[in-house]
């Protein structure tokens, strides 16, 4: 059944007429999907899946994730206090941790 120039307006109708009913819903910006100080590690591995490596340093636990290629990288350090997160840091090429980038080093007015 092949669709009619008619049934196309509707239909792209009744589409634009569903996401104008929608004013109050709004997509977290980078910054704030990003915001993982206070969280505990499964909020960034949620997001990042698991680490790249990790360390302890003075009785303090360190998570790294390596993104990208070694020609276009994105670092990421995540710095535990205790079972929570105290720093979230992306280091790095920016067109590939633009999407990861920490609440801290963004300088974007998203």
């Amino acid at each position: 059944m092949a669709l009619r120039p008619n049934n196309l307006v509707i239909l792209a109708a009744l589409t634009l007429a569903g996401c104008g009913a929608m004013p109050n819903i709004a997509v977290p910006t980078v910054k704030e999907r990003n915001d993982f100080k206070g969280q505990p590690l499964s909020a960034v591995t949620a997001r990042l899946g698991w680490p790249t490596s990790s360390e302890t340093v003075n009785g303090q636990k360190y998570y790294y994730w390596r993104l990208g290629t070694a020609m276009q990288e994105c670092r990421i350090r995540v710095i535990m206090a205790g079972e929570i997160i105290d720093a979230y840091e992306t280091f790095g090429d920016s067109p590939i941790c633009g999407p990861y980038e920490a609440r801290a080093n963004s300088q974007s007015a998203d």
